[in-house]
């Protein structure tokens, strides 16, 4: 038919409204030989993403799960014991860290790779060097988006995308999601990272999908650790809300105490000292730190972070128990125990720790250990988060295939 805005074909066919419901916008191309509708290769990505998704979760295919900047696995950890917990099933298929002592306790000692997908591969190089050719399709991705940029400790200046050396990551980290074309994506770092330039280049970039974010404190679900994280997570934006702000922390926590977490010490080892230099910073007013020094039966000590193993004004110290003029660090043990991490990851931590593993000389490094340590999560938040997710995927989205089912 002839229109003022020109002429005008009406199709109308059953079959094609049906398969086309979905999208909002297609390509119709003319010629002798008929009449050919496509999809844009973003809507066809997103019909093939959901539609993986929901049949796995019909069928009795696990999800299939990537983790990028994965370090020792610990944040991939809580989040599959999490969905587990919650009647998901998941398969570890793909790892990248650029960290070689990270990555051999991740392969070695995490138990998320009992069961991994026949194709798993893990790559031990930087995110920027990945030949994305070799990647595979990954229902759930989770990323340890690395945070020195978004922390307070960072002058402002190198911060977010003017950090010097992780300011651009996220240029290939989207290029990797891209290929992998994942439904639920899970972005781990500092609370700066939810009003970041980093995050809104990437929500622009990332077509297709809904984001939801929200910032925990480990403290409020039972940890020792007053440790903020923000949780951005991106859904695929054909399925159903996350509605991520309705995970609350339990009514009812256990406190821990300090004690619980500590060696026994005697009271004349050498790992007591004055700190003088430590003291003498808590009175420069442009630091704006204090000595913080903790005692046995403290619930609640400062955050630990990833360069704990160089003593600075602000981190958490033991104070002595008989003489008030000397505190000590908290050993890599009882660090180890604080972030709870599997048993055999812990091990292997520790052999770095004290020399016994074969990436560190015979003296050990106590440093590396506690910045792989610091570098990882806190267990029952992000298992929380885990379960969170696992229950919503069973809930509203599953239906959703089972529905689909029923009709066919």
């Amino acid at each position: 038919m002839t229109t003022s805005r020109g002429l005008l074909l009406e199709l109308k066919n059953t079959s094609t409204e049906n398969s086309l419901k979905d999208v909002d916008f297609v390509t119709v191309t003319f010629s002798k030989d008929g009449v050919v509708i496509t999809l844009s290769h973003t809507d066809k990505q997103k019909l093939e993403r959901e539609q993986s998704l929901k049949q796995a979760l019909c069928g009795e295919r696990p999800l299939r799960k990537a983790s990028i900047l994965s370090g020792t696995g610990a944040l991939s950890y809580h989040l599959k014991t999490g969905l587990e917990s919650a009647g998901v099933n998941v398969q570890m298929a793909f790892a990248i860290d650029a960290c070689d002592k990270a990555m051999s306790v991740n392969i070695e000692g995490n138990p998320i790779w009992n069961g991994a997908t026949d194709d798993a591969l893990v790559v031990v190089d930087q995110l920027e060097n990945l030949d994305i050719n070799m990647l595979r399709p990954a229902d759930i991705i989770e990323i340890g988006y690395t945070c020195i940029g978004m922390s307070t400790l960072c002058a402002s200046q190198n911060r977010d995308t003017n950090h010097p050396v992780v300011g651009l990551l996220y240029i290939k980290l989207l290029a990797a999601l891209y290929k992998m074309n994942p439904s639920v994506v899970i972005f781990e770092n500092a609370p700066f990272f939810i009003n970041s330039d980093t995050l809104k280049i990437i929500k622009s970039e990332m077509k297709g999908y809904r984001f939801e974010e929200a910032v925990f404190n480990a403290y409020d679900f039972g940890e020792i650790e007053p440790r903020k994280r923000s949780c951005v997570i991106a859904i695929s934006d054909g399925l159903p809300e996350l509605q991520l702000n309705n995970l609350m922390p339990p009514a009812i926590t256990r406190r821990p105490m300090l004690s619980d977490f500590l060696e026994d010490i005697p009271l004349d080892s050498p790992i007591w000292r004055r700190m003088d230099h430590i003291k003498r910073k808590e009175h420069q007013d442009s630091l704006n730190f204090k000595n913080t020094v903790f005692v046995p039966t403290d619930t609640k000590i400062g955050t630990l972070i990833a360069s704990y193993g160089a003593p600075k004004v602000g981190s958490p110290f033991i104070q002595h128990p008989t003489n008030v003029d000397l505190q000590r660090q908290l050993t890599p043990i009882e660090f180890g125990r604080i972030r709870q991490l599997p048993q055999a990851v812990n091990e292997l931590v520790m052999k770095i720790a004290d020399g016994r593993h074969p990436l560190v000389s015979k003296r050990g490094s106590h440093s590396a250990a506690y910045r792989l340590m610091g570098n990882g999560v806190s267990k029952w938040v992000w298992q929380a988060i885990g379960n969170f997710l696992g229950n919503y995927l069973l809930i509203d989205v599953k239906p959703l295939c089972e529905k689909l089912v029923v009709a066919a």
